[in-house]
C-alpha cells in the first residue's frame, strides 16, 4: 500500500508543481500568491501562450506584455524595457531562468538571443512591470522577466522542431526527457540561423545551444537540480559606441536546492568573446584610425539563499535572503584606463587589462494581513557593488480586496542600476591605416586618448523612484480580467556615451581636451504612465487580449515634454486551439510616432549623434497550424508563422526601423536595421 501523504507534504508538492494558469504568481514576492495580491503589476505567459504565439524567439514572445518596448537592432541583438524612455541600451530589465540572474557582467545587459534555452524549454514566464531592486538587486531596474523551464515529465518524452523561411531563417531544435526512479533527466539543443535584415544574403545571426538538466527528488519535501548549458553565437551587438560584430559563448553551470522553507542556488559561468566595434574613428571626413579587434574572457561565480521564517504569528509572513557575485575579466587587447597613460605605472603604454568586480546583497520581505481584505507588504534590500558602492532599495505596498475578485494596489519603490564594465572601463585600442594623418609619437598620444574613451570610472548609479496605483477586476468566473495601472516614475543619474570634441588649428581633435565616454548627462526624467489591459478567456482553448499603454516623458533639465518616446502602445489579438486540430494566433501591435536624438553617426564615434524620426507603425505577428495525433500517441503539427511590419506613412510600406537608423549618402548603414517581413513554415513532432 502507498503511504498517505500528509497536509504538509501535499502543500510542498504543490510548491514543486508548476502553476497551470495565470491566476497565481510567485516572482513579485518570492512566494506564491494570487495575482491580485501581488505588490507589483505582473503579466503571466503560460505554456499555451508560448505554443500558439507565432513567436520564433523569446524577445518576440515578450511583445505580448503590455507596454513592453521590444527593440530589434539586428537579428542577433534586441533591447528590452518597460515604463521608461524609449531606448536601445538593454540595460534596464533582468532575466531570470529558474532563478539564475542572466545579466552579462561585462555588458551590463542580458544577451537575449544567446541564452541557453529555446521556446520549447519554457513552461511559464512571469514579467514584473516596474522596479524590483527590493527583491532582486541592481539588475532589476525597471522590471524582471522570470522564466520557469519545463519539468521532467513522469513518462519519457521527446520533441523535434524544424522551421525555415524568409530572411534566411532556419531553426532546428530537439528536446528529450526521461525519469529513472527518483532521478529526472532532460537534454535540449539546436541551432538558429538568420540573414541580415538589411541584406538577407549576409549572415545576421548564427547560434547553437545545448542544455542538460538532472533532477533528484529524494523525498516529498526536498529536491536538487543541476543544469549545464553551452551556447555559441555570432552577430551584431549594440553598445554606446555603435554596433559590435561579436562571437560570444556562454557556459553556465547551476546547482539549486529547493524545499518548502529554504531555497539556495549556486552557479558559475564562463563567457569568452571576440569582438570588433564597427564605428570608424573619423573626424571632418578624415579617417584617423579604426578600432582594433579584441578578445575577452569572463568568469562569474554567483550564489543566493532564501529562507521563509517559521510562522510565529499567523497574519505575518517573513522571507529573508542574501546573495553574492564575483566576476573576473581579462583581455590582452583592451587598454587599462588607470595605468596605460600613467607614466609612473609599470604598465605604462602596455595594452591589456585584468579586472574583477564584486557585489553582495541582503533582503527582507514581510507581509502583514491584519484582515482578510487587506495585505500590507514591505521589502528592503541592501546592496554593495564594487563599482557603484552601497544602495538601499525599499518597497512598500498596500493591497485591498473589498470583495472577491476585486483588487486595488498602492505602492512606492526605489531601484538602481550599477554601471557595467562597458560603462566604466571599456577602452579599445586603435589601429592606424597607412594614410592616417596620425603618425609618429602622435599615435601614442591617440592611444592615450583611447584609454579615456567610452568607459568612465567616475559614474554614479542610475536611480529610479516609482509611485504606482493599480486595479484588477475579475469577472464571469475569472473569464474576464480588467487591469488599470497608473504610475509616476522619477529617473535620475542616467548615463550615456557623450561626445565632446575640441578641434585644433589643424582641424584634428585636441586629444587632451576631447572625450567620448559615458557621462551622467542623459537627463533627469519624470515619466507618467497609464496601462489598461483587458483579457478574456471564454475557454481554455481561446484567449483574447487588448491593451493600451500611454506614457509621457518630461526632462527636468529642460522642463519640457520629451518627444523621443512613443506615447501610445496598443496591442490587440488572441490565440485559439480548436477541437479539430487547428491552432493559431493573430496579434497586432501599434506604436505611435517619436524621434530619436541619439542615433549612431555613420562617420563614427567622434562624430555627433544624429536625429531620426519614426512615424506611426504596426506589427502583425501570427501563426496558423494543424495538429494531429496518431493511434500510437505520436503528435505532429505543421503550419506557418507570420511576422509583418507595416508602416503606412513611410516609403517602405512593409519595413520600418525599431531602432532608428538609415543609409548615408555614400551608402553606409547606420543605426539599427529595418525590420522586414518574415514568413516561415514549421514542422514539429513529439511523444
Amino acid at each position: 500500500m502507498e503511504a498517505a501523504i500528509g497536509d504538509e507534504e501535499m502543500e510542498l508538492i504543490d510548491e514543486f508543481a508548476f502553476l497551470e494558469d495565470a491566476g497565481m504568481v510567485e516572482s513579485a514576492s518570492r512566494h506564491r500568491q494570487e495575482i491580485g495580491m501581488s505588490p507589483s503589476a505582473v503579466t503571466v505567459l503560460t505554456r499555451e501562450d508560448v505554443e500558439a504565439s507565432g513567436a520564433t524567439n523569446l524577445p518576440d514572445l515578450l511583445r505580448l506584455v503590455p507596454g513592453m518596448d521590444v527593440v530589434f537592432v539586428s537579428p542577433s541583438y534586441v533591447s528590452m524595457s518597460s515604463r521608461l524612455q524609449w531606448n536601445n541600451k538593454n540595460t534596464y530589465f533582468q532575466l531570470l531562468i529558474d532563478g539564475r540572474d542572466c545579466i552579462h557582467e561585462i555588458l551590463g545587459q542580458v544577451p537575449w538571443m544567446l541564452e541557453t534555452i529555446s521556446l520549447d524549454d519554457i513552461e511559464r514566464i512571469e514579467i514584473i512591470r516596474g522596479p524590483a531592486s527590493s527583491m532582486y538587486g541592481a539588475s532589476a531596474f525597471a522590471g524582471v522577466v522570470s522564466v520557469t523551464t519545463r519539468v521532467v515529465p513522469e513518462k519519457t518524452s521527446a520533441s523535434v522542431l524544424l522551421e525555415s523561411g524568409e530572411v534566411g531563417l532556419l531553426q532546428v531544435s530537439a528536446r528529450g526527457s526521461t525519469r529513472i526512479d527518483n532521478w529526472g533527466f532532460s537534454i535540449s539543443g539546436g541551432t538558429n540561423l538568420a540573414g541580415s535584415f538589411s541584406n538577407p544574403r549576409l549572415e545576421g545571426r548564427r547560434l547553437w545551444k545545448l542544455r542538460a538538466l538532472a533532477e533528484y527528488t529524494w523525498s516529498n519535501t526536498e529536491r536538487i537540480r543541476i543544469d549545464f548549458g553551452m551556447t555559441q553565437g555570432e552577430g551584431g551587438l549594440n553598445s554606446g559606441a555603435g554596433l559590435i560584430d561579436i562571437k560570444m559563448g556562454l557556459r553556465p553551470l547551476r546547482i539549486a536546492y529547493e524545499s518548502k522553507k529554504l531555497k539556495g542556488r549556486l552557479y558559475w559561468m564562463n563567457a569568452p568573446a571576440e569582438f570588433t566595434i564597427k564605428a570608424p574613428l573619423e573626424f571632418g571626413g578624415i579617417r584617423l584610425a579604426t578600432v582594433a579587434p579584441a578578445a575577452t574572457d569572463l568568469h562569474v561565480v554567483d550564489g543566493e539563499v532564501q529562507w521563509t521564517a517559521p510562522s510565529f504569528w499567523d497574519p505575518l509572513l517573513l522571507i529573508v535572503g542574501g546573495s553574492g557575485r564575483v566576476s573576473w575579466f581579462k583581455s590582452d587587447d583592451l587598454l587599462d584606463g588607470e595605468t596605460y597613460a600613467d607614466i609612473q605605472s609599470p604598465d605604462y603604454h602596455q595594452p591589456g587589462i585584468s579586472h574583477w568586480e564584486g557585489r553582495a546583497g541582503a533582503f527582507v520581505h514581510s507581509e502583514l494581513k491584519p484582515e482578510e481584505w487587506v495585505t500590507l507588504s514591505a521589502s528592503l534590500r541592501f546592496d554593495y557593488t564594487s563599482e557603484g558602492g552601497t544602495f538601499l532599495s525599499p518597497r512598500m505596498v498596500a493591497v485591498f480586496r473589498p470583495v472577491k475578485g476585486q483588487y486595488m494596489r498602492m505602492g512606492i519603490s526605489r531601484a538602481f542600476r550599477k554601471p557595467s564594465f562597458v560603462d566604466t572601463r571599456l577602452h579599445p585600442m586603435a589601429e592606424f591605416p597607412t594614410d592616417s594623418p596620425i603618425t609618429g609619437t602622435a599615435r601614442e598620444d591617440f592611444q592615450e586618448f583611447m584609454s579615456r574613451m567610452i568607459g568612465n570610472s567616475n559614474l554614479n548609479n542610475e536611480e529610479l523612484l516609482s509611485f504606482e496605483t493599480g486595479y484588477l477586476g475579475q469577472f464571469f468566473d475569472n473569464q474576464l480580467s480588467v487591469a488599470l495601472n497608473f504610475y509616476f516614475t522619477q529617473v535620475r543619474e542616467l548615463f550615456t556615451v557623450t561626445t565632446h570634441i575640441v578641434s585644433t588649428e589643424q582641424g584634428l581633435p585636441d586629444l587632451d581636451l576631447s572625450s567620448v565616454r559615458s557621462e551622467n548627462e542623459a537627463g533627469d526624467l519624470d515619466i507618467n504612465g497609464i496601462e489598461l489591459v483587458l483579457q478574456y478567456n471564454p475557454s481554455r482553448s481561446i484567449s483574447l487580449l487588448a491593451s493600451w499603454v500611454y506614457r509621457e516623458v518630461s526632462d527636468q533639465t529642460s522642463g519640457g515634454i520629451v518627444g523621443t518616446t512613443p506615447k501610445n502602445l496598443v496591442t490587440v489579438g488572441g490565440r485559439f486551439r480548436g477541437s479539430s486540430g487547428l491552432v493559431g494566433s493573430l496579434y497586432v501591435f501599434s506604436r505611435s510616432e517619436f524621434s530619436d536624438t541619439n542615433v549612431e553617426n555613420p562617420e563614427g564615434i567622434l562624430a555627433p549623434k544624429l536625429t531620426e524620426h519614426s512615424d506611426n507603425v504596426l506589427l502583425v505577428m501570427g501563426k496558423l497550424g494543424y495538429e494531429w495525433i496518431t493511434p500510437r500517441g505520436l503528435k505532429f503539427e505543421i503550419g506557418a508563422k507570420l511576422f509583418l511590419p507595416f508602416s503606412p506613412f513611410s516609403g517602405d510600406l512593409f519595413r520600418y526601423y525599431e531602432d532608428l537608423g538609415g543609409i548615408s549618402a555614400d551608402g553606409r548603414y547606420y543605426g539599427g536595421q529595418q525590420l522586414r517581413r518574415v514568413v516561415t513554415g514549421y514542422l514539429q513532432g513529439s511523444f
